[in-house]
């Protein structure tokens, strides 16, 4: 987008149907207040991002209200479940001056079938609330969750948010989901479509085109609810770690899950991490020692399968020089006697305690940055990768914190970048470095699977095959979806014709 002075509409009227749709609770415009919905990880004191106003809709009827007065105003609206993804934005929108949808007050946790092992959650449910409700309903589930407890369930998930469980790949999970699109028209995905559907949450395909991955990480809908798919409660748990130092051992390593997590031996989502150590209690902290790596995975299952799975493991990353191994086992109901962070988040605990080791670095308002492109999980090309990616910190004097996270083909290089947010020169630097690091990863065939706002637009125009068509298909999607261009205006690099003209 090129214009300086986006396109609004008539804020000041749509601010007055908003109020008399939602009620003057639900309606915030106070400037103090609305500092609150900036990116946390930006500059403190830019209003790069700023909001005209937020709106709190508590239901369906409440959204689609908000919707069509959008619509009616000509009113970018961007919208959050939780916007507690600070590293990719939070909650601040695209379009300055656009209203925000904050969705936090639709809360609840609509179903929970231990039987057929899902949930239904609406946007405001966390992970925590997750994980309450499924206790409360008998323990048999568990859920997967991300590293930090305090984000939207839908909304991790519908941006490809990954946890460390065997149902670590949050997108898989999602079966059926109800839909308010920028006209303000409900929609349900899927089996769902039919009314009194019993298949709606337990059968992921469609009759007729699959459209359900169009409201993942777009800005082509608003989701009001969402099916979620959830492990059954494991006779024994496994915490296991390995740790190494060199290149050598890390290509090992990284080969040896592979092939473990195609034959079935793990089946969870391991992560090889650089630039940290563990105390007794699994709990993390950073070091210098240049060399040192950590890998976390998980074994589940019945108790003499889960030996005999640890059984191999020793066996072959024990022939790997340098390498030490250490279990702990769990019985699949305890959920209180878990040693640390890092072994509550493979069982699916969640909590807040990793924000104790970034706060370590510049305190109470440290920032981080993550790059997190996407490779084949092939151990030269992991250990090729991490050089690149460390020299391009050093090059700025960033510390090099790394988190590689394994699927059974493909390892996303996320390294974190953190920085004082009150610092406005080295917040610029740190954001400079990322594009640099993009550019080298382009060239590298590495894409990026997901970004903060600032770089939205940079990492759409990598995927570049055939002059762009990916994104000149989604522009004519999102232009016929989204005939007045009200939501989410570059979301994704993606823009309506309205924003894009110019261009």
């Amino acid at each position: 987008m090129t214009s300086t002075e986006p396109d609004l509409g008539d804020i000041a009227s749509a601010i007055d149907a908003f109020t008399a749709a939602l009620g003057p609770d639900a309606v915030i415009t106070d400037p103090e207040e609305l500092k609150g919905f900036r990116d946390p990880y930006t500059y403190r004191e830019s209003e790069q991002w700023d909001a005209s106003c937020v709106v709190c809709p508590r239901s369906v009827e409440e959204v689609q209200a908000v919707v069509r007065i959008a619509n009616e105003h000509a009113v970018p609206l961007w919208v959050f479940s939780q916007g507690r993804n600070n590293t990719y934005g939070g909650p601040a929108p695209r379009v300055r001056g656009s209203v925000i949808v904050n969705l936090r007050g639709m809360n609840r946790v609509l179903e929970v079938d231990e039987e057929l092992a899902y949930a239904v959650v609406e946007p405001g449910v966390r992970w925590f609330d997750l994980y309450d409700a499924l206790e409360a309903a008998g323990g048999r589930l568990w859920t997967s969750i991300p590293d930090l407890g305090w984000g939207s369930v839908i909304g991790n998930s519908t941006e490809y948010g990954r946890g460390y469980t065997p149902y670590g790949d949050h997108a898989e999970n999602i079966c059926g989901l109800e839909v308010v699109l920028p006209t303000g028209e409900l929609v349900r995905t899927g089996m769902g479509a039919m009314t009194g559907s019993q298949s709606a949450h337990v059968y992921k395909h469609a009759f007729g085109p699959q459209l359900q991955g169009l409201f993942q990480s777009s800005g082509l809908g608003i989701i009001t609810k969402m099916g979620f798919w959830l492990q059954r409660r494991p006779e024994t748990y496994a915490s296991c770690w390995l740790s190494f130092r060199g290149d050598d051992a890390l290509k090992a390593v990284v080969d040896g899950m592979r092939e473990f997590m195609l034959d079935g031996t793990v089946t969870n989502y391991p992560v090889i991490l650089h630039g940290v150590t563990l105390d007794d209690d699994g709990n993390p902290s950073f070091t210098s020692e240049p060399d040192l790596w950590l890998a976390r995975f998980a074994l589940y299952g019945r108790s003499g399968v889960v030996d005999e799975q640890w059984a191999a493991c020793e066996r072959v990353f024990g022939a790997i020089p340098g390498v030490e191994l250490r279990s702990r086992t769990y019985s699949g109901d305890d959920r209180t006697s878990h040693a640390g962070h890092e072994d509550r988040v493979m069982a699916g605990i969640p909590d807040m305690d990793i924000l104790d080791l970034f706060k370590s670095v510049y305190g109470e308002d440290t920032a981080h940055l993550d790059f997190s492109p996407v490779g084949p999980l092939r151990g030269a090309d992991v250990v090729e990768t991490s050089h690149i990616v460390r020299d391009l910190y050093a090059k700025t004097g960033q510390q090099f914190f790394s988190g590689l996270m394994l699927s059974p083909r493909s390892v996303i290089h996320i390294s974190t970048m953190f920085f004082d947010p009150h610092d406005e020169e080295q917040t610029g630097i740190v954001y400079e470095n990322y594009s640099a690091m993009l550019q080298v990863m382009r060239e590298r065939g590495y894409p990026i699977y997901r970004t903060s706002l600032h770089h939205m637009d940079a990492v759409a125009d990598t995927f570049d095959f055939n002059e762009h068509a990916l994104l000149r298909l989604n522009e004519r999607i999102k232009d016929a979806v989204d005939p007045n261009g009200v939501l989410q205006p570059g979301k994704s690099g993606v823009w309506h014709r309205r924003y894009r003209d110019g261009r």
